[in-house]
């Protein structure tokens, strides 16, 4: 099992333009797939909520244990934002895909921005998603972007560096199929958290300095399932992200945000991963602990 099995980690296939002339930004017309599973399809959800698009841009987040039939949109999960699908009959997202892309064969990842209007898929790169939601709504909107003209080449080179560093080795650890592997990506998570932690130290509020960044919605959602579950399902057992005290001041920080720790859902994501038909567990079950903090998903203190 690959990690491009998990959640959509290397190719996507849809990767058109929000705000284009092909697909101009109208109030009801988009809809977002999510799952509160997937740390790649959470950053939409956050760019959604601070970008002050949950007027305009409907949402269905599927159900949270993903099976060999594909993410559960009929028996989707339970919130005031998640809405029922739009697309009348189909219960499963692989057939969203089909209907944008009829012979369509490929993974059905989430997330989905998916055109009502057209029945098309716009796009299925949350990288891309996050950017086209910032856009739009700094042009529509009285958004601040999140992405300046004078700091896009630093963002661009910490998000490529959480890429590289921290989230793809995360998930090639939890898959390993022998030691030496997984050991090289163990140490290259780590090494990468003890950096990213040196940073905190050093740049203020948040990864690239005072101010909220991408950078920072591409970091939240991978770094608030490590201590409930990559610690775990992928052994990622060296520390705990708590024990990293600029890491944790930093989730916590970002964790007071609504669209950050209002977004995550700490058991929902437990049961997805652990539960799973294609994660590396022979287990059917979740685990109780550790105890987390609900909103930055960083686990609690150990008195002594």
């Amino acid at each position: 099992m690959s990690a491009n099995e998990i959640c959509h980690v290397e190719t996507t296939t849809f990767h058109n333009e929000l705000g284009s002339q092909d697909y101009p930004f109208e109030k009801d017309r988009y809809w977002l797939y999510t799952s509160k599973v997937c740390p790649f399809a959470h950053r939409t959800e956050i760019m959604r909520s601070l970008t002050g698009l949950t007027n305009h841009i409907g949402l269905t987040i599927a159900g949270a244990v993903q099976t060999e039939h594909g993410w559960d949109l009929g028996g989707r999960y339970q919130s005031a934002d998640s809405a029922a699908s739009p697309i009348a009959d189909i219960n499963r997202l692989p057939e969203i895909y089909k209907l944008a892309a009829p012979g369509y064969i490929g993974r059905a990842s989430v997330p989905v921005l998916f055109d009502t209007k057209t029945n098309t898929i716009v796009n299925n790169e949350s990288s891309e998603i996050i950017i086209q939601f910032d856009q739009v709504a700094t042009h529509h909107f009285a958004h601040t972007t999140l992405y300046p003209k004078d700091t896009q080449t630093l963002i661009d080179v910490l998000i490529t560096e959480l890429a590289d560093e921290l989230i793809t080795p995360i998930y090639r650890a939890g898959f390993a199929k022998d030691q030496q592997t997984y050991q090289s990506y163990f140490e290259k998570v780590f090494t990468c958290l003890t950096e990213l932690d040196k940073r905190l130290g050093e740049t203020g509020s948040y990864i690239a300095g005072d101010n909220l960044t991408l950078a920072d919605v591409h970091a939240y959602p991978h770094l608030s399932r490590f201590d409930a579950t990559y610690h775990s399902l992928y052994r990622l057992n060296k520390h705990f992200i708590r024990d990293y005290t600029n890491i944790r001041d930093y989730m916590a920080r970002l964790g007071e945000i609504p669209a950050f720790g209002e977004t995550l859902d700490v058991q929902a994501f437990k049961d997805g991963y652990f539960l799973a038909w294609n994660q590396p567990t022979e287990g059917n079950f979740t685990p109780v602990g550790p105890e987390v903090n609900p909103r930055s998903g960083v686990a609690n203190t150990v008195n002594t």
